[in-house]
């Protein structure tokens, strides 16, 4: 079990989500899962994401778009870590 689960909701954030996912990859501490879940986008912001071949970072897709709360509630339920960071798709974390 990792120490952290960064959770990330996703939806129509093709220009920063890629940021996003880099700054969270790129921080000091290590032990963590990334579980991202996009809310049936529709421009190209899987196509950004699945770019990263990180092995913790696992993506769930909407089928369809449920919006922010239940996307939230998605990335909670399959979250393992003992803690929970939160980040959206149009942020960074500072190193």
């Amino acid at each position: 079990m990792p120490k952290i689960s960064v959770i990330m909701p996703a939806y129509n954030h093709e220009h920063f989500v890629g940021l996003a996912i880099q700054s969270v990859l790129d921080q000091t501490f290590q032990d963590f899962e990334f579980i991202i879940v996009d809310d049936c986008s529709q421009d190209r912001t899987v196509d950004e994401i699945r770019k990263f071949t990180d092995n913790r970072i696992k993506l769930i897709l909407h089928e369809k778009n449920l919006g922010g709360a239940a996307t939230m509630r998605t990335c909670l339920e399959n979250a393992t870590g003992e803690y929970v960071a939160v980040i959206n798709s149009d942020d960074i974390f500072f190193p």
